[in-house]
């Protein structure tokens, strides 16, 4: 198996496969009378599904064309019960010896990474700046981008959602994250739309993103000066700004930033819906 292969198992993946969330489930199924369970129904598919790409999956995750992590995470969340996983020890060497499946240290496929294959990505825990402080002025004439130990996250989780600490409901505001090489911010994950400023720490929506770094870099910039809450000042916070004109976040980061260490950050967080 090559590269090229990819796209055929992939095909293979989305006609054969049933995918669960939370919300839905959808399950390959010919036309005829609805099944009495669809749970059992589910779990028939996917060991049909099983028998005949299997070691076509295997391969490619041994020959690290393949992310095999949000594979394992639907099979073992959906169809762990059924004892359909007792098919191959494929999923007993990662998850029944507690070895986590995270830590594999792939380099993975980036085209079968962004195709989500296997029915999205994990979605992360909450990564946050810090969490005492108070309130005080933040210049709408930078960009800030910061990070901290709490920035910290897991590398292939995904996040779709972004928050900043904010006391005003003035002008608007972007908001995004970067990856983290040696120790600088440098790809720019996602960022919003330019969207109104809300006196709250509720969550906006931003494109989905997985995390190719474990340190992840948090951006803000407003249009106008409002009130954010302030903190941090440990000797893992870390904060790069620059003067800047209201706009789209440079990807990447780039040049031209004051950093400072120890320093005083913004609180914002990331998270999945």
């Amino acid at each position: 198996m090559n590269n090229s292969d990819i796209p055929f198992l992939i095909r293979d993946v989305k006609n054969e496969m049933p995918f669960h969330s939370n919300n839905m489930a959808i399950i390959p199924y010919t036309y005829k009378q609805l099944p009495k369970k669809a749970m059992e129904e589910s779990h028939k598919v996917n060991n049909k599904f099983l028998n005949n790409h299997l070691g076509e999956i295997e391969e490619a995750v041994h020959k690290k064309l393949l992310n095999k992590i949000p594979f394992i995470h639907q099979q073992k969340k959906y169809h762990e019960e059924s004892g359909i996983l007792n098919h191959d020890n494929f999923f007993h060497c990662d998850l029944a010896t507690g070895t986590p499946i995270s830590n594999d240290n792939f380099h993975h496929s980036q085209f079968v990474i962004n195709q989500n294959v296997f029915g999205g990505c994990v979605g992360g825990d909450v990564l946050e700046t810090f969490t005492s402080g108070g309130y005080g002025n933040f210049s709408a004439a930078y960009l800030v981008i910061m990070r901290s130990n709490g920035t910290q996250g897991v590398v292939d989780t995904c996040y779709d959602q972004v928050a900043l600490d904010c006391n005003s409901s003035s002008g608007n505001i972007r908001m995004g994250a970067y990856s983290d090489t040696s120790d600088d911010p440098d790809v720019l994950y996602a960022q919003t739309a330019s969207i109104p400023n809300t006196a709250n720490y509720a969550f906006k929506s931003i494109t989905e993103f997985t995390l190719t770094s474990v340190s992840t870099w948090f951006a803000l910039q407003p249009d106008v000066d409002i009130s954010v809450w302030e903190g941090g000042e440990t000797s893992d916070c870390d904060r790069w700004h620059k003067s800047y004109t209201y706009g789209s976040f440079p990807n990447p980061a780039g040049a031209g930033y004051i950093e400072v260490a120890s320093a005083q950050l913004r609180r914002m967080k990331i998270g999945h819906t």
